[in-house]
């Protein structure tokens, strides 16, 4: 049974903010001078990243949310949740709607709807505003793959594909939406503030089904997993206060270096391919240095990693929409088959999916 990916739809905030901007929001939020100062706009400089959105800004370069006196902490976790679900669901709706657009897909044709986000809790929550904003039928059977970072998108599809199978007649939704800019810390912790310079705000979604073998689209071939328990504190991601929380060690740049080949070459075998056969790969950006290091494990070019790269610059990481906005770039650019998506989240956890 072939399962498809028939299309990608993506949405980006209406406002955003160039990241020279969120740099001089950084420092005048927290009253950073000198030297302090000029590292923050250095680690910003350094980041990779041109522009992000923010679906919090009220104007363009502007975000009255956060306006606070220096040395305060900022909205309670309270506060910043109120704004979690007009946002998360007005742009997984608009991701949605692209999708089933792109798909020629009605969505009263809609079975099943998995949604992935890890910036917000509710209940209701998004994919009630997203189904009543899509119009899709109040039996659609919904999933919800929650807090589980940038890899959930790879985990969403790995759910729609288990559906498609179980049922060939059903047409699955799968939709990412994150408002990481909800999450801004005051803390002054360098993992902290390192998070800061790189998430953004974005929603992406995609329909998967086994039914009308006719249609074309990217057939979802393989996954796998994998949890490197060494690595586990050394990226996590905790409810606080004010705000959820980023942990992310400096160290995992170098640990992905030396364990992704071990993890990848062996799968990749058992589909009788190579990593030398992979014609385009979506590797999830959590950073330029993340990106770098998957390239010098995997002995790949800087062609190879150049779609990740161009996400990040014109969007920063999104979370878990990111990979699904690389694979659109890679549909648009008709880049050789097969492909090879991978992201990295908590744990330190890993996930890779193959697509024909």
């Amino acid at each position: 049974m072939s399962i498809r990916l028939l299309s990608i739809g993506t949405a980006s905030p209406t406002f955003g903010m160039s990241q020279q901007e969120c740099a001089s929001f950084a420092v005048g939020v927290t009253g950073r001078q000198g030297s302090a100062a000029r590292t923050t706009r250095a680690m910003y400089r350094l980041s990779g990243i041109e522009r992000r959105g923010m679906m919090i800004a009220s104007a363009p370069g502007r975000q009255e949310f956060y306006l606070a006196e220096p040395g305060a902490q900022g909205p309670t976790t309270a506060q910043r949740l109120a704004s979690y679900l007009d946002h998360a669901g007005s742009l997984g709706a608009r991701a949605c709607s692209n999708a089933l657009h792109a798909a020629e897909t009605d969505p009263s044709e809609i079975t099943h709807f998995v949604l992935a986000s890890c910036t917000g809790f509710e209940a209701p929550g998004p994919d009630h505003r997203i189904m009543q904003l899509l119009g899709l039928s109040d039996d659609v059977e919904r999933t919800i793959v929650g807090f589980m970072g940038c890899h959930a998108a790879i985990n969403s599809l790995r759910v729609a594909r288990s559906l498609a199978a179980a049922e060939p007649s059903a047409i699955v939704l799968v939709c990412c939406a994150e408002v990481c800019s909800l999450h801004f810390s005051y803390a002054g912790l360098p993992d902290r503030d390192l998070a800061n310079a790189l998430f953004a705000d974005g929603a992406a979604a995609a329909v998967v089904t086994a039914a009308d073998p006719e249609r074309r689209g990217l057939e979802l071939t393989a996954f796998a997993a994998r949890l490197w328990r060494q690595g586990a504190a050394d990226m996590s991601w905790r409810i606080g206060d004010h705000g959820f929380e980023m942990g992310l060690s400096p160290s995992v740049p170098d640990h992905l270096q030396a364990c992704v080949r071990p993890w990848i070459e062996p799968w990749l075998e058992r589909h009788s391919l190579r990593v030398e056969d992979i014609g385009a790969w979506a590797i999830h950006p959590g950073g330029p240095r993340i990106v770098r290091a998957v390239r010098d494990g995997l002995a790949l070019s800087d062609e190879h990693v150049a779609p990740s790269l161009d996400v990040l610059r014109h969007h920063g990481n999104m979370s878990s929409p990111t990979v699904l906005f690389i694979l659109d770039a890679l549909a648009r650019a008709n880049a050789p088959r097969p492909w090879v998506a991978m992201a990295f989240g908590p744990g330190l956890a890993g996930e890779v999916m193959l697509l024909k």
